[in-house]
């Protein structure tokens, strides 16, 4: 059998975000969040990774794996500390991280917002104030013309559906903690149209780039008496942002696994009732899709095998998404921005990269566009409400020391990144160390 071969201009690489790996964000939204009484976060960030002052060395150690893309965030609470004041110090930092990047060889893809806001809009209510699209907008074309021609590709706004989701409707713990149907609808709306600001304002500061958002998404697989609630769910959490992208130059899509949802006939008949009824939907319905997305370990069949974020491990799911996005937006590039697996032993994310690659080279033979594949994560990182407990990351991080170490799935990744060449075998990395 032939090696399965990859486009030669495939983006190969992995991502971070700003305050998973920097450290110190104290003027966050998330950083407050954390030691908020009450919080749900089992971890406060810290140093993170201090990827903010080790970021050299880690952009050596992902070129060196082979990788020819870096996806990064830019910490919008550094650059705008204050609204409507820029600490010119804080762009120099990303100018020089960024010149890093490029001087070992990768490519540099910026997501300009990944979850995180400053304090002073978190302040008025984050993306339910509505200056905030416009707030952003303005911040994002600071940032693109501070990096000028540095950078080709840009992420606006990291799963807009998770930050609705999982801080105005409160499903995920996130910031700010509503849990009202109102606020999630208007969250959903303010995202929209700050993606939508974003887009034009990255043009006019780089009119070359290349420009999208980033979706997570899941391979649903209701019952026929749960179809209702899944494709009124999937609407608004997925289907709406993907719909307001259609400008964009490529989707995002980010992946992690399957979800089964068996509902009983008669709770099916009682859902089909309450979606028709909006007092219903917040009473009713939006609690109880709280309360599931809640569940650490969500119902599966007996005997599924579950990753440590309890979710059932899938690395084809991004296979089912791919393909949804290529029918709502026929003929649209799509980057995997996001794919990867939280677990504590390596020769599980040998296994999630090799059989997901295996899936997406299927979707790209059969003719859909798909330009690269970017592994969450770099680094062992803070997992937001789970903290440090979670490791999705190619190269270890030491929560004592600090200490980075090349995991196989790293130099497995790379490989196949050099070559650009997927064994048809299945021969893969060393499942030890």
């Amino acid at each position: 059998m032939n090696d399965l071969v990859f486009p030669s201009s495939f983006l190969w690489g992995a991502a971070t975000a700003a305050h998973q790996v920097e450290g110190d964000n104290s003027n966050s939204d998330w950083w407050d969040w954390e030691r908020r009484p009450g919080t749900p976060c089992v971890d406060q960030s810290g140093l993170a990774c201090d990827h903010y002052h080790r970021y050299p060395e880690d952009v050596a150690t992902l070129a060196g794996l082979g990788l020819n893309t870096y996806r990064y965030s830019v910490e919008w609470a550094r650059i705008e500390p204050e609204e409507g004041v820029i600490d010119q110090d804080q762009l120099d930092h990303y100018r020089r991280m960024t010149d890093a990047v490029l001087e070992a060889g990768l490519t540099p893809m910026v997501t300009l917002h990944h979850f995180t806001l400053p304090r002073w809009l978190a302040a008025r209510g984050g993306w339910l104030d509505p200056e905030a699209p416009a707030s952003f907008a303005r911040y994002c074309e600071t940032v693109v013309r501070a990096l000028g021609d540095r950078v080709d590709w840009y992420c606006t706004i990291n799963e807009p559906g998770v930050v609705a989701f999982g801080g105005y409707l409160g499903a995920l713990g996130f910031p700010p903690g509503t849990h009202d149907l109102e606020s999630w609808e208007r969250a959903i709306d303010g995202l929209i149209a700050g993606h939508r600001l974003a887009l034009a304002a990255v043009k006019t500061a780089r009119p070359s780039a290349k420009v999208g958002a980033t979706h997570s998404m899941q391979e649903w697989v209701p019952d026929e008496a749960a179809l209702p609630m899944i494709e009124w769910l999937r609407h608004r959490n997925e289907d709406v942002f993907l719909e307001a992208c259609g400008d964009d130059d490529f989707v995002g899509v980010q992946t992690y696994t399957r979800v089964p949802v068996r509902l009983g006939r008669a709770t099916s008949a009682l859902l089909r009732l309450a979606l028709r009824n909006r007092w219903a939907v917040d009473r009713f319905v939006a609690p109880t899709i709280r309360r599931q997305a809640q569940d650490p370990a969500p119902p599966l069949p007996a005997g599924t095998r579950r990753t440590q974020m309890g979710y059932e491990f899938r690395p084809e799911a991004v296979a089912a998404t791919i393909r949804r996005v290529a029918s709502i937006l026929p003929g649209r590039d799509i980057i995997v921005t996001e794919h990867g697996v939280a677990t504590d032993d390596d020769a599980e994310r040998v296994e999630f990269i090799d059989r997901g690659l295996r899936a997406i080279h299927a979707e790209i033979q059969a003719g859909i566009p798909v330009r690269g594949y970017i592994h969450w994560s770099a680094f062992d990182n803070f997992e937001w409400v789970r903290g440090y407990s979670m490791r999705f990351g190619l190269v270890g991080v030491d929560r004592s020391t600090l200490a980075r170490t090349v995991r196989p799935s790293g130099r497995f990744l790379g490989e196949i990144a050099r070559t650009g060449r997927l064994a048809a075998a299945g021969d893969t990395a060393p499942r030890s160390g």
